[in-house]
C-alpha cells in the first residue's frame, strides 16, 4: 500500500510544479515571436529556363527495310541472309594471337625487320609475341591488313556475322595508346 502512496504522492508533486510554470509572464515572448520576421520574406531562386523542345523527325526511306524478311534470323543463325558474304576459312590452323580476344591483347610496339613492319603484341597473361601483315589477331578472324610504324598501330580486318545472319568484314584498329 505504502508504494501506492508513494506513486500518487510523486504524481500530484509534477502537477503542482507543472502548474506553477504555466502561471508566468510569456507576454513578451509572444510579441517577440509576433513581429521578429514581419518585414522579411523568403528568397526564393528563379525557376530554371527550360530549353524549347525540339522535334526530330525520322525519315528512313533510303534504310533497310526493319521488317524485312530478310532480317529473319533462326535460333542456330540461319537466315534468309545466313551465308552471304565471305565466310572465314574454318579449315585453316589458328595462329596463337587468336586464342584471346582483342580487348586482352595490347600493343607494345611496332619493329621493322628487314623491312617488313612488325607489331609487339603483349597478352593479357603477361606474354609477348610478334606479329606481322597477313597473321590472325582475335577471335573474330582478324588479319592484319596494314601496319603503321611511324603512328605505332595496325589495322585489322575482322569477318563476323551482322544481326541478320550475313557475313560482313570491318576494320578494327589498335594503337599502341589502348590500355
Amino acid at each position: 500500500m505504502s508504494n501506492k502512496i508513494s506513486k500518487l504522492m510523486t504524481v500530484v508533486g509534477i502537477a503542482l510544479l507543472t502548474q506553477s510554470c504555466i502561471g508566468s509572464d510569456m507576454s513578451d515572448l509572444e510579441s517577440f515571436v509576433a513581429t521578429a520576421h514581419k518585414d522579411r520574406r523568403p528568397e526564393i531562386e528563379p525557376l530554371p529556363e527550360i530549353p524549347p523542345f525540339k522535334a526530330f523527325e525520322y525519315a528512313s526511306q533510303d534504310g533497310n527495310d526493319p521488317f524485312s524478311s530478310d532480317n529473319i534470323v533462326t535460333n542456330n543463325g540461319e537466315g534468309r541472309g545466313a551465308g552471304v558474304g565471305t565466310r572465314p576459312d574454318s579449315d585453316r590452323r589458328r595462329q596463337p594471337l587468336e586464342q584471346y580476344p582483342l580487348d586482352a591483347l595490347t600493343l607494345v610496339g611496332t619493329i621493322t625487320k628487314d623491312g617488313i613492319p612488325n607489331v609487339v603484341v603483349k597478352t593479357n597473361e603477361g606474354s609477348a609475341l610478334l606479329a606481322t601483315i597477313g597473321n590472325y589477331m582475335g577471335q573474330n578472324d582478324g588479319k592484319i591488313k596494314e601496319i603503321i610504324p611511324e603512328e605505332q598501330r595496325v589495322v585489322l580486318v575482322e569477318t563476323v556475322l551482322d544481326p541478320a545472319g550475313r557475313w560482313i568484314t570491318r576494320d578494327v584498329e589498335m594503337t599502341i595508346n589502348e590500355q
